[in-house]
């Protein structure tokens, strides 16, 4: 999951999860993953979202659902958000609507998309996959895969590749980060949330029960954890968009925005966006409201929480029970695709 900031004069990356950099999203791989049909593919990569989630104590950044050793992947990820135009950029780095309604969201992708995705810029720094009993995981990974409607979509990099979106309610399903605040009915059939968005947790608790292997049951965060985590956002956006920049590209921001903090506002944003689901707007007292209210708590489902990790029950989901499993490149042939 990558995101951009951008002012008038420079595109700086802001590193969301374990994705490929915004400006790919299209790529090969000489051999595909061994995770079988309907294991999950866990990974940790660099990013806001791991400040998040190392703020709560938990590991994995990513979770991906595998219909074989080189074959698809079902997974819910978000890319790059387009610039404000300027001179707004300043006030509001990124298009919230965008930041909102994360593309591409729910799809369906072949192992050279999820390739460029997982290692484009050193991406991933650890990878593995879980699958329990192989009969229950194959129901859940073919329900997906040969059940569930979907459109294709040609993808934003390469016209000559689609890319498979599944549907919910008859839409395509957004990435939205406001599923890590609260989760809805995500994990539900049909199920529902603003956004009619997911993230990547939140689909594999939907796909656990869409296939009839059961409801997976969320976790309420305390409100220190929360407080910890919308902290641990805003200051990993701004960071990463300081060091991103670079000294000589802040020189010349500093001359386009001289009265604005660029990257402030765009570590409001996300945490606007993540706390309060108000993705366009950068006024911190938004997600302050949030963070500094003894009652707001936190309602979803992570990565480590579908894997069995930590303090969550390894019998949640039939994925929970397995141990992780080293995720290898070895299927053969050659693939190329796109995830965006």
């Amino acid at each position: 999951m990558r995101q951009l900031l951008a002012g008038s004069v420079a595109v700086s990356t802001l590193l969301w999860g374990a994705g490929a950099l915004a400006e790919e999203g299209c790529g090969a791989t000489a051999a595909g993953w061994n995770a079988p049909n309907g294991a999950v593919v866990f990974n940790r990569g660099p990013g806001p979202i791991r400040s998040v989630l190392d703020a709560i104590g938990e590991y994995r950044t990513h979770s991906m659902l595998s219909h074989g050793p080189g074959a698809g992947v079902t997974h819910a990820t978000m890319a790059t958000p387009k610039q404000t135009d300027w001179p707004g950029v300043c006030t509001k780095p990124m298009n919230g609507q965008q930041l909102q309604y994360g593309y591409p969201g729910l799809e369906q992708i072949n192992q050279g998309g999820i390739y460029n995705y997982m290692y484009t810029n050193d991406g991933t720094e650890w990878a593995g996959w879980q699958q329990g009993d192989p009969t229950q995981a194959a129901i859940i990974g073919d329900a997906i895969w040969y059940n569930h409607p979907y459109v294709s979509d040609v993808s934003h990099v390469d016209p000559d590749q689609a890319i498979d979106r599944p549907l919910r309610h008859g839409q395509r399903v957004s990435y939205s980060l406001f599923q890590y605040r609260d989760m809805q009915a995500s994990n539900q059939v049909p199920g529902d949330s603003v956004n009619n968005g997911m993230v990547c947790s939140t689909f594999l608790a939907y796909a656990h029960n869409y296939a009839g292997r059961g409801q997976v049951t969320p976790h309420t965060y305390s409100h220190e954890a929360i407080a910890n985590a919308s902290n641990s956002l805003y200051t990993g956006v701004y960071n990463q968009c300081k060091q991103s920049l670079g000294w000589f590209i802040n020189a010349a921001l500093t001359v386009a925005c001289p009265f604005y903090n660029v990257c402030g506002n765009a570590g409001n944003q996300a945490a606007n966006c993540m706390s309060t689901n108000l993705c366009d707007n950068t006024d911190g007292r938004y997600w302050k409201s949030v963070r500094d209210d003894p009652n707001a708590t936190a309602t979803s489902i992570s990565p480590d929480r579908i894997g069995g990790w930590g303090v969550h029950p390894m019998r949640n989901t039939i994925w929970g029970v397995d141990y992780t499993h080293e995720l290898q490149w070895n299927s053969g042939g050659n693939v190329y695709g796109c995830w965006q």
